[in-house]
């Protein structure tokens, strides 16, 4: 995996309050998700126009978030295999797929 793997844009949205969000795995393994907002709302809540904040999973938290996260999009969806086969391809992510009858 190169490093532009391994960090991808969340939200990038502009205006008066411009929000800026990006989750990326860093040298350790963990999982950082970081953000910045811009503008208004952060001028009248913390009387500075920039405010920036992430969260952190660390590496070994990964697999317990890769499960819950699956769920939480897949759960009840009897065409999740499929969907799930749809994302993998889209974004060039190597797997195996068995099956048998």
């Amino acid at each position: 995996m190169n490093d532009k793997e391994l960090k991808v844009n969340l939200v990038d949205i502009r205006g008066p309050t411009s929000v800026h969000i990006d989750a990326e795995i860093d040298a350790e393994g963990s999982l950082i998700i970081s953000g910045q907002d811009i503008g208004e709302i952060p001028l009248e809540h913390f009387g500075d126009a920039d405010y920036e904040y992430w969260v952190v999973v660390p590496e070994n938290q990964k697999n317990r978030l890769l499960l819950v996260l699956l769920k939480s999009i897949y759960s009840e969806n009897t065409k999740l295999v499929t969907s799930f086969i749809n994302l993998l391809k889209t974004h060039n992510i190597q797997y195996e797929f068995g099956s048998y009858t």
